[in-house]
Formats: structure tokens, sequence, C-alpha cells
């Protein structure tokens, strides 16, 4: 039993080792107030991004393939998700008429 603990142990070690130094974080592991260095360190390069004014939108793919718009406002997280996307985009294009500045990270 001791040999079949030790066993798990290292593996769980090993896996948490060899995950240390990559990307490949989930959305979820993304909080409000985070730094865009932080969501970059966590996630990778964004696959696409978009700005509207002071808002930066940094897109990620989700587990179910949906993508999932990451609010940047001076330089932090502001907001994580779709409805928040959708209001800026709407408010944005209310105001001014402004369409988004995108672009491939890629």
């Amino acid at each position: 039993m001791l040999v079949l603990r030790s066993a798990v142990v290292w593996v769980m070690l090993l896996h948490l080792t060899g995950c240390a130094g990559t990307t490949g974080g989930n959305v979820t592991d993304i909080e409000v107030g985070m730094s865009q260095n932080q969501v970059i360190s966590i996630l990778g390069q964004p696959r696409m991004r978009e700005a509207y004014g002071e808002t930066e939108f940094l897109f990620y793919t989700g587990s179910t393939g949906n993508s999932i718009p990451i609010a940047i406002v001076g330089g932090r997280v502001t907001s994580i998700g779709q409805a928040a996307y959708d209001i800026v985009v709407r408010s944005s294009a209310q105001s001014n008429g402004t369409s988004p500045r995108a672009k491939n990270a890629n």
C-alpha cells in the first residue's frame, strides 16, 4: 500500500513540474484584477485582440471551442465573458459609430 501511495505522489509531482513552465491554463484560472501579463503567462498569447477606446479585449478559445473575451482596462482584467464584450461594443457603436480595431495575435 505504501509503494502505491508513493508512486501516486511521484506521478503527481512529475505532472506538476512538467506543467510549471508551460501555458495552457484555463480561462477559469483568470480573475478580475489580474494584470494583462498574468493573463498571457497563464493562457499564452490570445488568438485575437480588439480595442474600443480604453478597453482592449483578448480573445481565447474556451474548452467547448467558444470564443471568450477578456476585457483589459489600464493593464488589468475588468471582466471576462461575452456579456461585457457585447455591452462595450454596443455602447461604442451607439456613442460614435466606432468599429473595432481587431487584429489576429498570430
